[in-house]
Parts: C-alpha cells; sequence; structure tokens
C-alpha cells in the first residue's frame, strides 16, 4: 500500500508527518499550526481540521496528493 493511501483523517497529525514529511507543507500553506505543536502526537487530522474550520475532505485529499507527489504516484497511487 503507498503512502498516499495510507494517509487518513483518522491518524494523528505527528504519525502523517513522519510517514510523510512533505505534509508539512500542507499544514504551513493551510496556515495551520500543526507542524511543532505538543499536541500532534495526539490529534488527529480530522480533529485538527475542525479546529481550524477546514472541510476534512479538503485536507485529507491534499496530504494524499502532496505524499503522492513525493513518491512520484498520482493522487490514488
Amino acid at each position: 500500500m503507498s503512502e498516499s493511501t495510507r494517509l487518513h483523517r483518522d491518524l494523528t497529525v505527528q504519525k502523517v508527518i513522519d510517514a510523510s514529511p512533505s505534509a508539512i507543507g500542507v499544514f504551513l500553506r493551510r496556515r495551520m499550526a500543526c507542524v511543532g505543536c505538543a499536541m500532534a502526537p495526539f490529534v488527529t487530522v480530522a480533529e485538527a481540521a475542525a479546529s481550524y474550520g477546514i472541510p476534512v475532505d479538503e485536507l485529507e485529499t491534499e496530504l494524499r496528493e502532496a505524499a503522492a507527489r513525493s513518491t512520484g504516484g498520482g493522487p490514488d497511487a
């Protein structure tokens, strides 16, 4: 299974960053303070999206696309 498929809203922010460092850019572009946050190991992507008022489907898609670009696959790779 590819990195982009494994990334989903129920993973913690830290697990997403660890699995795909390209996710850092997504969080920063969205002006989310998740990178380096003490809560990153405990907060899921869905919880982080909700706390920033970002639709979780959009964030999840952006994270998967970033992971796919970093591995050379497509968004559904």
